[in-house]
Formats: structure tokens, C-alpha cells, sequence
């Protein structure tokens, strides 16, 4: 990694932590009265690189206690980094683009009852993006709601070699149905989109150019239904540190674990409504599964020659997930930059008010290969 380069510390404060334990996240606050977001623009813009480095050694960084209050001020403060903002989006999370921006969403319209797991945004995809940064728009006012933090090194580190070995020798297949936005709703509770909204167009054709320069085999079920499939690798090799990461989705594309993701969430906050609601939901997912088998899921993650993951894999690879989750609290005007090759995030349910936009940067192709080419091509 290169040589962290000098910085200009007028007007803003932060503790890095110590070489071998950097906080996650590095927060950066403001001092001598500059929180304006127009200072926030000006000092992101003139340590672009300083504050790219940083975020590489410490996960994510976060600027507390600016007044970004609107979705506007945020994409005015990234339009000053030097990055490649996308809006093109080909995960299943329902999102809305924020009015009057161009590459500001909602994070989630999923219910907020449910969790989210922990995920590297779109790594299932052969370009995820490389930068991912949050603002909060609306702090909640109910316990819940943090926008959890998951370092996928450590992840990776922590799995069992058993585990590693298996993911790594029968690879992972993601399969995901889509109706047209307009059927009715289905009791499959991942089926959160219509492939029209998926792709932003209607156009047949269209729809098949794009999913085939994304690495997808398509295959349409009549005129109103298609399935997405590919094969991935479940690890990559950070291209800036060379460490290695578990980059893979299973822990959200896996109906039955998703359940056991609320259990989870339920059991840390003490909430028997979730508890209940995780027993429910795993019944449903169960039947469901029975019923329509795997290939007819909204979303499903299986091993690369179609067979099941065990439900001791489930289990240990969402343990291992949750034994290193940070949780912290938003505050209003928070923003948090993510490496979307390192540091994962998902939400935790609640109930109330809660607004957290997103945006996304600079897709980055993976390099998808077995480890040990990735760590030749390292060297």
C-alpha cells in the first residue's frame, strides 16, 4: 500500500487507533466550528487521497457531526471526491433514487422488521463496486436500525479450514427469479422486484445484452418470467492489501437463513416479537423450499454443482459473521465511506422513523479465480 500522504487537519479531528488495532470506523469530526457540508466538500476534495488510504487501512471512515442534512449536500460532498459514481444497480433490494440527485437511493425499502444480513454490496456480481458511503437523513428514535459493520478479512480468517476447503473446491452457484413488476405479489418473500425494475427497461433484448456483459446466464420462463444464474468463487484476494476475503453471499441469498439472521438480531436485542417472527419465517421458507424446490426461489445460493449447502455450513459460516459485528448508533448528517472489498454492512431491524440513503463508486472487476492464481497474480 502506498506511503500515506500529508493532510490538511484544519477544521477536523479523529483518533486513528493504534497500527495494530485501527478503529473501525475511523471517525472524523469537526473542530473550530467548520461542520458546514460546504467545508466537508472543500476538505474531502483536497484530501482525496489521504482519505482513500485511510479507508484501505482502517474499513470504513466515518464524518460525524456535519450538517449534511439532505440528499442534495450528500452527493455534492462525493461529487468532490475523485471517484466513478454509478447508478446502475442490479441488486434485489428495492431502492428508490432520491429527488433531485442522480446517484443518491434509499438504502433499503425492505420491511423494517427484517434484517439485512451482512453483505459486500452486489459481490455475487463479476463488477462490484469498489466504494460504497451512507448518510443519515433521519437518525432512528427506536433501539435497532444500526447500519452493522463486518470485517470479512477476519471473516475469512475464522472459518474453519474444513469450510474454506469445501467453499473452495465446489465453488457457489446464485440463482434468482424474477416476474415482471407487474404480478401479483407472491408469498416467496424474495421476490422483492420485477425483473422490468431490475433492469430498468421492458425491452427483451436489452435485458438479455445486459445480463450477458454482468457474467449471467439468462434463461426466460415464458414472457414474464426469467432466472438469473452464475457460478463465483467464494474468496478474493483485497486488491490493495492483498489479504484474503470471504466474498460471497450466501448468508442473505439462502432463504433459510435469512430467518435465522432475525433469530440473531432477536436474541441481541432481547426482542421476543423478532423471535417469534424468525420461527415464522423459517417455517415459510421451509415449505416453500419443499414445495418449489431451490431453482424456483426468489433469490437461492447453492454449491457450484447444484447441491445444498449443509446446514452446519449455514450455521458456522453466520456465527462466524456475528462474532465480529460492530454495531454503533447513526446520528443525523453521519456519513460512512465503506471498501466494499473489505468491510461489509447490513441492517438490523427496527421500528419508527429511520432514513439512510446510499451510493455506490467505481465498479471494480473481480478477479474470480482460485485462490492460489489470486495469490500468484498477488505476488
Amino acid at each position: 500500500m502506498p506511503k500515506v500522504t500529508a493532510l490538511d487537519t484544519s477544521g477536523v479531528q479523529f483518533d486513528v487507533g493504534t497500527p495494530d488495532k485501527p478503529t473501525l470506523p475511523l471517525t472524523i469530526e469537526p473542530k473550530d466550528g467548520q461542520n458546514s457540508a460546504e467545508f466537508l466538500a472543500s476538505w474531502v476534495r483536497e484530501n482525496d487521497e489521504w482519505l482513500h488510504q485511510k479507508c484501505i487501512e482502517h474499513g470504513a471512515v466515518r464524518f460525524r457531526g456535519f450538517e449534511v442534512e439532505s440528499a442534495n449536500s450528500f452527493q455534492n460532498v462525493l461529487l468532490k471526491m475523485d471517484h466513478e459514481l454509478s447508478n446502475k444497480y442490479r441488486g434485489t433490494s428495492p431502492r428508490n433514487v432520491q429527488p433531485g440527485t442522480e446517484y443518491v437511493f434509499s438504502a433499503s425499502e425492505i420491511p423494517p422488521f427484517l434484517p439485512i444480513p451482512q453483505h459486500l454490496e452486489m459481490s455475487f456480481l463479476p463488477e462490484p463496486p469498489r466504494w460504497l458511503f451512507f448518510c443519515c437523513l433521519d437518525a432512528p428514535t427506536s433501539a435497532g436500525g444500526e447500519t452493522s459493520l463486518c470485517d470479512f478479512r477476519k471473516v475469512y480468517d475464522d472459518l474453519s479450514p474444513d469450510f474454506k476447503k469445501r467453499m473452495y473446491e465446489r465453488k457457489l452457484l446464485y440463482s434468482r427469479n424474477y416476474y415482471r413488476k407487474t404480478r401479483k405479489v407472491d408469498l416467496d418473500m424474495t421476490r422483492l422486484k420485477g425483473w422490468e425494475e431490475l433492469f430498468e427497461t421492458d425491452d427483451t433484448s436489452a435485458v438479455e445484452d445486459d445480463a450477458k456483459q454482468d457474467g449471467l446466464t439468462l434463461t426466460w420462463k415464458g414472457s414474464d418470467e426469467l432466472r438469473l444464474t452464475n457460478v463465483a468463487e467464494p474468496f478474493q484476494i483485497h486488491p490493495d492489501t492483498g489479504h484474503k476475503v470471504w466474498f460471497a453471499h450466501p448468508q442473505v441469498f439462502h432463504q433459510k437463513m435469512i430467518a435465522r439472521d432475525l433469530r440473531h438480531a432477536a436474541w441481541r436485542a432481547g426482542n421476543i416479537f423478532q423471535w417469534l417472527l424468525s420461527f415464522a419465517l423459517l417455517l415459510i421458507a421451509h415449505v416453500i423450499f419443499y414445495v418449489r424446490g431451490p431453482n424456483e426461489l426468489g433469490w437461492h445460493t447453492m454449491h457450484g454443482d447444484g447441491k445444498e449447502i449443509s446446514r452446519a455450513d449455514c450455521d458456522h459460516l453466520q456465527e462466524t459473521i456475528w462474532k465480529n459485528m460492530i454495531f454503533d448508533r447513526w446520528q443525523l448528517g453521519d456519513i460512512v465511506m465503506i471498501d466494499n472489498f473489505a468491510i461489509s454492512h447490513g441492517r438490523q431491524p427496527f421500528s419508527g422513523k429511520r432514513k439512510i440513503v446510499v451510493s455506490w463508486a467505481n465498479p471494480e472487476r473481480k478477479a474470480n479465480l482460485p485462490l492460489e492464481e489470486l495469490s500468484t497474480k498477488a505476488q
